[in-house]
């Protein structure tokens, strides 16, 4: 094949229809893995023999891997051989008598030079292989980019190699052997290979030594056929030594570099900028601006197809079951919860419209779905990109860089620079005494990705305002041109600009995590996107600080909040009733009810009650019995079939009794209260399996102490909701609020807002009240808690006596009345008298802590 296209790209010939160049005697199996190593050596010449040099047989050689040059290489006998039948006039073209003896190709020069005798005027030879070239027309190839194939008579002695330092190029030097000759002697000399651009001639540095010079030719192939035919010619008695121009040496950039680093190095760096500014940032805008347009993203047709294959399947499962499939009714059911978010939902909608002036906060108790609420609002928004955090965190800086950028869609990004470049501005710096500037950090990795995000959301935003602005102009023209009817002009209405939505999933989750950066990093983006009126910036968290950490990161913007609440008892019932199949006009029991009120309407823990409560009853209802496990006790007892194989997960909540029913969700209930007490444990109390030591160092870590925490469990299971102020300056935090929120920071607790400030304090989750009052009616646990809560008491009331008495033993016995004035030794006797009054105070506390401590070590006693 590779053959054949030669032949077609070399035999084109002018003002004719092309003949083929190869014969056919050369069929396209034949494949030559090796040449005839050039040679000029003077055993295989004639003194009388002649020469010509066909210039364009070849395609000159530009560099050491010229595809090209393999290829003529690799064909060069066949190439050789239809060359000579093509190019060499018959013998009836000359006047003398002509023979052939034989040619060498020079594949690097793109040429070949043929050797023959001619009896009679060698001009008479030259000039008839000229007119015989002209004759056909002009030999053409595509593959040596249409240069027209010439013939040059060899003048003095050609040196045809090979080697591989040799590549040939526009200038040639020149080596005289004698004297110097002119330069408008060497011009008409080498005129005739091709235009020239410059002749040079210098002498040596002495009479004695050699003079040189060198000739720059417009084309590398005018000296190429310069440099064969005219080396070794003699001129005037001087010999003429033709050569190329060499090339740099292999390693010569790298010596430069390695020697002038001050000077290639900054160069370099600013080449690499310059080309990563001209070629990768646009490809990485484009790629950011594809991810938010979603223009050719599979995603989202692939979404389309699978909503309507979803829609096709319901109609079908109505038709065939007459119900809704269990997917579509857990929607149903999550949609009841939702609806008490409409408030909510109308003030997101109505700031996404917005022109951005601020960032949104939308945050509230873990498990109240914020994630489904900005979901819904931004359904059909066109310009949406999200940012989910919980991907990135508490990963290695290489997948946290990669996971941004994908998520963005900053592509490509050479994320490895970070590790390698300070490993090899290290090494620079060791070998040259100065840094390169190579090394570069995952914040600069970040921020970059966010300018190259912010360029792609202005672009989209600038073109909706270019379009709303010619709509404008383009209705004013036309209304001062009358050409406006009055129902155009009423019903006109401009384009809207949707501004891009940047949704922040998971902000704040983890304060402590290694790259606790990046939520530095997002505030401030979001602060630049909402100051130059970008982009809508909408946060989603669960952490109580984040407010805080939002206004400290943006001071110039008052973050506008979305406070989320858990769903209504009456949507809470909804739910259920949808996620177990049931009817709204079936009332579920009353033990249901009550459990499902016990969980305060948050929604993960409804969804994990019903995953357990569904989840016991297949169990049970599967159940095998002792004969064959044909059907299960229950079964037979409330003459019920065996199960189906294609038995749905709502058909086991329909088909149990009440009293199944019951008992399957009071051990789910159960099983969330123990995890909660677990965490209570663990988290708030510091209760784990670590030796004491260990643990002791880490409860030293915490803002609280368990304590602290116990006094919260035991004022919440006595009171719904507790005063933050009163708890703050109780005895055990004396004013101290960091140990507050620090617990509400940990998910136990939710403090409530009034006018801006803390107002109240509740549970982390309803279902930590359950855990609440298990943990206090421990007689034993809260007996021990008891006593930890005394002694903390009691050394405080210590410390207070020590503090009392060691100013009254000062007073009485170191300050002496005798010289004081009666009103200073009244004033001194009434401050020993305030003081007494206080160790008083200390001592009835004291004396009632005891009593305290004696009736909990009761509790505690071993009886032996």
């Amino acid at each position: 094949m590779a053959l054949r296209l030669h032949q077609r790209l070399l035999a084109h010939r002018i003002h004719r229809a092309p003949a083929p160049l190869f014969s056919s005697r050369y069929p396209v199996s034949v494949r030559v893995l090796s040449t005839a190593n050039p040679s000029t050596k003077p055993e295989q010449q004639n003194d009388k023999a002649l020469a010509v040099w066909f210039e364009g047989v070849y395609p000159v050689k530009l560099s050491r891997w010229d595809p090209r040059h393999s290829y003529a290489t690799y064909y060069s006998n066949q190439l050789k051989e239809t060359a000579k039948k093509i190019m060499i006039p018959p013998p009836e073209a000359f006047k003398g008598k002509f023979t052939y003896l034989n040619s060498v190709s020079s594949i690097k020069e793109g040429g070949l030079l043929v050797r023959f005798l001619y009896e009679g005027d060698k001009k008479e030879a030259y000039a008839s292989i000229s007119n015989w070239l002209e004759k056909q027309g002009g030999i053409r190839s595509f593959l040596t980019f249409g240069t027209k194939l010439k013939a040059h008579p060899v003048e003095g002695v050609p040196w045809i190699e090979d080697l591989r330092s040799s590549i040939p190029s526009a200038r040639i030097n020149l080596a005289f052997k004698g004297p110097e000759l002119p330069i408008e002697q060497l011009y008409n000399e080498f005129r005739d290979y091709g235009k020239i651009d410059s002749v040079v001639v210098q002498p040596g540095p002495t009479k004695e030594s050699a003079k040189y010079g060198h000739i720059q030719f417009i084309s590398s192939r005018s000296a190429t056929s310069a440099r064969v035919c005219m080396n070794g010619k003699v001129i005037d008695g001087t010999t003429i030594l033709v050569s190329y121009e060499p090339a740099l040496p292999r390693n010569a950039m790298l010596n430069y570099i390695r020697d002038h680093p001050r000077v290639s190095l900054p160069i370099i760096l600013a080449l690499l900028a310059f080309l990563s500014f001209l070629i990768f940032d646009p490809m990485r805008v484009f790629f950011v601006t594809n991810e938010i347009t979603e223009r050719f993203s599979l995603k989202k047709y692939s979404s389309q197809v699978t909503e309507s294959v979803e829609s096709v399947k319901d109609l079908l499962m109505r038709w065939l079951f007459g119900r809704i499939p269990q997917k579509k009714a857990e929607e149903d059911g999550l949609s009841d919860a939702l609806k008490e978010r409409k408030e909510y939902e109308s003030r997101l909608m109505t700031y996404l419209k917005e022109t951005p002036e601020t960032a949104l906060l939308i945050h509230g108790p873990k498990g109240t779905k914020s994630v489904d609420l900005i979901d819904k609002c931004t359904k059909n928004e066109p310009y949406v990109l999200r940012i989910k955090l919980d991907e990135l965190i508490n990963q290695p800086d290489h997948i946290m860089l990669d996971r941004l950028a994908s998520q963005i869609g900053c592509f490509p990004m050479f994320n490895w620079l970070v590790s390698s470049g300070s490993i090899l501005d290290t090494l620079f710096t060791a070998g040259t005494g100065m840094k390169a500037g190579l090394s570069s950090t995952s914040i600069d990795q970040v921020r970059k990705i966010f300018e190259i995000a912010t360029i792609a959301m202005n672009r989209i935003t600038a073109e909706q305002e270019k379009s709303h602005q010619a709509a404008v102009d383009k209705h004013h023209r036309l209304e001062q041109q009358g050409a406006l009817s009055e129902k155009e002009k009423t019903t006109f209405t401009l384009p809207d600009i949707e501004y891009p939505i940047v949704v922040i999933e998971g902000f704040l989750e983890n304060e402590k995590a290694k790259q606790a950066f990046v939520y530095e990093a997002l505030a401030e983006w979001a602060g630049m996107l909402t100051d130059l009126h970008i982009a809508q910036v909408v946060f989603l968290s669960d952490n109580p600080a984040s407010s805080k950490f939002l206004a400290r990161a943006i001071p110039n913007r008052t973050v506008d909040t979305i406070a989320l609440a858990d769903a209504s008892h009456s949507s809470s019932i909804a739910y259920a009733q949808r996620r177990l199949g049931f009817q709204p006009t079936q009332k579920l029991p009353a033990e249901f009810e009550e459990y499902i009120k016990a969980l305060g309407g948050r929604l993960n823990d409804l969804e994990q009650l019903m995953q357990k409560t569904k989840a016991a009853l297949k169990a049970e209802r599967h159940r095998p019995t002792e004969n064959n496990g044909s059907t299960t006790i229950l079964d037979r007892l409330a003459g019920k079939p065996k199960a189906s194989n294609f038995e749905n997960e709502d058909d086991v909540a329909l088909l149990a009794t009440p009293e199944q029913l019951v008992d399957a969700v009071k051990k789910a209930f159960n099983d969330i209260v123990v995890r909660g007490e677990t965490e209570i444990r663990k988290v708030g109390l510091f209760e784990d399996a670590t030796p004491g030591l260990l643990a002791n160092a880490k409860e030293e870590k915490k803002s609280w102490n368990a304590v602290q925490m116990w006094k919260i469990v035991q004022l919440l299971t006595k009171y719904d909701e507790v005063s933050y102020d009163d708890l703050r300056f109780h005895p055990l935090f004396k004013g101290d609020e960091a140990p507050i929120q620090a617990i509400e920071r940990a998910g136990l607790i939710s403090v409530v807002l009034k006018e801006g400030r803390p107002y109240i304090i509740k549970p982390g989750r309803p279902v930590y009240r359950t855990a609440f009052t298990r943990l206090q009616s421990d007689k034993k646990y809260a007996a021990i808690m008891g006593l930890k809560t005394v002694k903390v008491l009691m050394n405080d009331e210590l410390a207070k006596v020590k503090d009392y008495e060691a100013e009254l033993a000062t007073l009485t016995g170191q300050v002496s009345t005798d010289r004081m004035s009666f009103w200073g030794a009244s004033d001194l006797k009434g401050r020993v008298t305030f003081l007494a009054g206080l160790i008083g105070e200390c001592h009835g506390k004291l004396k009632a802590l005891d009593a305290e401590e004696r009736r909990l070590k009761k509790i505690v006693k071993l009886v032996e």
